[in-house]
């Protein structure tokens, strides 16, 4: 991968997940190819399903509870978040899959009373629905809560209107690589770096340009794969020229790991779309040395 980015479907990216999901792979719609949107496929059909998505996550216990548990951390509006940046989202308009992803995003950047605007997502799937969609999450009213007014885990289910005239920024190619690219530059804003089942490279890319800055590093929090699970799968090739030393790493040395702890009863897209996935800060005190 010569920028860091490689298009894959929803098949390569529950490798990355725990083996639980091999079984049901076949009960998956495959992902469309990158820029094109399927048939039927429609910005306002895709508005109406986000919406619909969105209301209907909330009320989902895994989603209160990660918010309880988020509060009770102290990871609330309070931490005082610049950047909500979305990595490897996959296309909402196109996959159930992304489209859970986006609306736990937008749940996640309404519980920590951001701007819609400090949202700044890419994913080189991404089609030209998708791309009205995102322009427009801004403007969908009644969908989530005021700036003024946030979400708290006492008051869930806040129905307000926010950031009325605002829009996210869609990244390019180029802009998402100096996040996330082999030559990454440093975040020196705190970040919550939303990257669900995102490629090991992508990881890695963030932790290597942030690592160096202790004090920056403890300021970003990390929402995707188990950095844990990573440690496990290395843990006796270690030597390869392909592991990804700062997410090892990173794993002994995480302040906070909360798993988001899916129900017994939970779909199987749920299960493909949040499995393994943790909300993880690390603790770093002293640079890596490669």
């Amino acid at each position: 991968m010569s920028d860091g980015w490689t298009v894959v479907g929803r098949k390569s990216r529950r490798r990355m997940n725990s083996a639980a999901l091999a079984s049901i792979r076949s009960q998956l719609e495959a992902d469309k190819q990158p820029n094109e949107d399927g048939p039927g496929v429609t910005f306002d059909r895709s508005i109406s399903q986000l919406k619909r998505t969105v209301l209907q996550l909330r009320e989902a216990k895994f989603v209160t509870g990660l918010l309880e548990k988020l509060g009770v951390a102290g990871v609330t509006k309070q931490t005082r978040l610049r950047r909500f940046i979305v990595l490897g989202l996959g296309s909402p308009s196109n996959s159930t899959v992304a489209r859970l992803q986006l609306s736990l995003a937008l749940i996640l950047v309404e519980y920590l009373c951001l701007d819609v605007s400090a949202l700044e997502l890419y994913d080189p799937v991404f089609t030209p629905v998708d791309e009205m969609l995102i322009s427009h999450l801004g403007e969908l009213g009644g969908t989530f809560g005021n700036v003024d007014d946030c979400i708290h885990p006492q008051n869930l289910y806040s129905l307000q209107n926010q950031c009325r005239g605002t829009s996210p920024t869609l990244l390019t190619r180029q802009s998402s690589g100096r996040y996330a690219g082999p030559d990454a530059e440093l975040t020196k804003v705190p970040t919550f770096w939303f990257m669900p089942h995102c490629e090991a490279d992508l990881y890695e890319n963030v932790l290597k340009a942030n690592w160096g800055s202790p004090s920056i590093m403890q300021s970003h929090i990390f929402l995707g794969n188990n950095f844990a699970t990573y440690a496990e799968r290395w843990a006796e090739r270690q030597g390869h020229k392909s592991c990804p030393h700062h997410i090892l790493a990173a794993a002994n040395r995480l302040r906070l790991c909360l798993k988001v702890q899916l129900e017994g009863s939970s779909s199987p897209v749920e299960t493909a779309a949040f499995g393994d996935t943790s909300v993880q800060i690390v603790d770093s005190t002293e640079e890596f040395n490669t």
